[in-house]
């Protein structure tokens, strides 16, 4: 697909990472996002929050890619946030910005070629890296960071009625950072939610989850249905994206499996308590290495069987695989915009992929 433009004519796109995405009638919208334009953040860089929004017409993209800044873009800037699509739009709930985290929710809608926000009632809790999906005109939101630590809430909200605010639901069986959630509508709606991390209070490092969960709708209740595989092994995999694909499968696409994340954890745990300045010149040495050889993320699809339980192993992602983006659900395919591909570094490409 297109990738995704420059803000400015001239200047150099490095991609975002965290930013909300979603679709509205034909447009695909991707909103805000994070990225490290001047140098790697362990050389001193300072990642820097975006407030744009990118509007592209599907199936063909032959208009190119829309961009609004400023007063037509975000009212702030926010990365990490957690984005569903309904027919109103693309609700944005939550994120980081430069300040810390953020209750803000609205909803981005296009009309006539230009971006339109309506803002909803904020969020119960400020909280970023969750995850959403959604059901009809109804929204889901669930985990992610907060000021209190990792939550373990599921909120909705019905946009077709948002006078009535958010509504709680039972809390997810972990404290779920960074999962990937997709709504099925199959013989009883349910929600699916796959992998993330958990790092509770004082823990040097995040324990990476294989856990599959399901949500009954009608039931209020959650349900473990196993965990995540590759045919073989059990897969540990966070940051991930995923979608709902014939209102039977969920197909997650990579993921960060933890094992140079977890190792840079635990550098960044020493260095915050090591006095002796040459140990402490060492570790941030190991801490560099670490990061400017990261190998990249997983780039397993699995399609999980909502109806059996079966996770079924679907090939690779061809090129580096994109992490802390979304996967949006289109008639046309599955769009995966933008995202992470290494530490710090981010990219500009747009995939769409199809399943027959």
């Amino acid at each position: 697909m297109v990738p995704l433009p420059p803000v400015l004519p001239g200047e150099i796109q490095p991609g975002i990472a965290g930013p909300f995405a979603g679709i509205h009638g034909n447009a695909l919208i991707v909103a805000g996002g994070a990225n490290f334009p001047d140098t790697m953040p362990w050389h001193g860089g300072r990642k820097q929050y975006h407030d744009e929004i990118y509007t592209l017409q599907l199936p063909s993209g032959s208009g190119g890619w829309k961009v609004m800044k400023g007063p037509e873009g975000l009212p702030r800037p926010v990365a990490y946030g957690a984005s569903a699509s309904v027919k109103a739009g693309v609700v944005c709930m939550g994120g980081e910005t430069e300040t810390g985290l953020t209750d803000e929710a609205f909803i981005i809608s296009v009309a006539g070629g230009k971006t339109l926000i309506t803002p909803l009632t904020p969020l119960p809790v400020p909280v970023s890296n969750a995850a959403a999906a959604s059901a009809g005109s109804v929204v889901f939101i669930a985990g992610g960071l907060t000021p209190e630590g990792s939550s373990r809430s599921l909120w909705s909200m019905d946009t077709d009625d948002v006078a009535s605010g958010w509504r709680r639901h039972a809390d997810l069986p972990l404290p779920l950072i960074n999962s990937v959630m997709a709504a099925v509508n199959g013989n009883e709606p349910e929600l699916w939610l796959i992998g993330g991390r958990t790092r509770t209070e004082g823990d040097d490092t995040s324990v990476i989850r294989s856990e599959i969960f399901s949500y009954s709708l009608s039931s209020d209740l959650w349900t473990h249905e196993g965990d995540l595989t590759d045919g073989r092994r059990v897969m540990r995999l966070a940051a991930g994206t995923g979608a709902a694909v014939e209102d039977r499968y969920v197909v997650l696409f990579g993921g960060n499996d933890g094992s140079v994340f977890n190792r840079v954890e635990a550098i960044l745990s020493v260095m915050a308590r090591e006095t002796d300045t040459a140990l402490l010149a060492r570790s941030r040495q190991e801490y560099i290495k670490l990061q400017e050889h990261h190998p990249g993320f997983s780039g397993n699809v699995i399609v999980i069987d909502t109806e059996t339980g079966k996770c079924i192993p679907a090939g690779e992602i061809p090129g580096p695989a994109q992490v802390t983006t979304a996967a949006v659900e289109t008639p046309w395919g599955i769009v995966i915009p933008s995202g992470e591909i290494k530490p710090g570094i981010r990219t500009v490409e747009v995939r769409m992929v199809k399943f027959r």
